[in-house]
């Protein structure tokens, strides 16, 4: 579920921003309500599977706070949510719905790319995600480590749209 976790929050992150939009503006451009479609592989060293999520987010000119669904195949839905503060070009707070407990989110803003660490507690494990906007339409790629060779897998890609 962790890469699952890290594509609701980038989806929260991505949207169109002016090229030189300052973080406040740029948060502004995260509300709303998002759709999104794509894979995820549960774990780096399992197959990806079909995903489909819905977020509503809530931005102010230095928070950000979403709470959605997503949905894998028929068997699978899972509540998410994510609580977001911007400190200077910082990033940094917490994502909820991992069945591992809350994992602590960090990174920056570069243009409308949003570079970001997920580190779950206990397990010692991080993710990266890049996070890239094109007017309404946000692309979310998660990438983590395998557990055995170390080796980068991409753990999600996703497209999303604003409703």
């Amino acid at each position: 579920m962790r890469a699952l976790s890290a594509l609701i929050v980038a989806a929260a992150m991505t949207a169109a921003v002016p090229a030189h939009a300052s973080e406040a503006e740029f948060l502004e451009t995260l509300e709303g309500n998002w759709a999104g479609s794509g894979s995820i592989r549960l774990k780096p060293d399992q197959e990806p599977v079909n995903v489909n999520c819905d977020l509503s987010s809530d931005a102010s000119a230095e928070r950000l706070s979403m709470d959605g669904n997503c949905n894998a195949m028929i068997v699978m839905s899972r509540a998410i949510g994510a609580d977001l503060s911007v400190d200077g070009e910082t990033y940094s707070g917490t994502y909820t719905g991992s069945p591992r407990g809350p994992a602590s989110l960090s990174g920056n803003r570069s243009g409308d790319t949003v570079n970001l660490a997920v580190a779950w507690p206990e397990t010692g494990r991080e993710a990266s995600m890049q996070l890239s906007s094109s007017g309404n339409a946000l692309q979310i790629v998660t990438t983590e480590a395998h557990p055995e060779t170390g080796e980068p897998v991409v753990t999600a890609q996703l497209s999303f749209e604003r409703q």
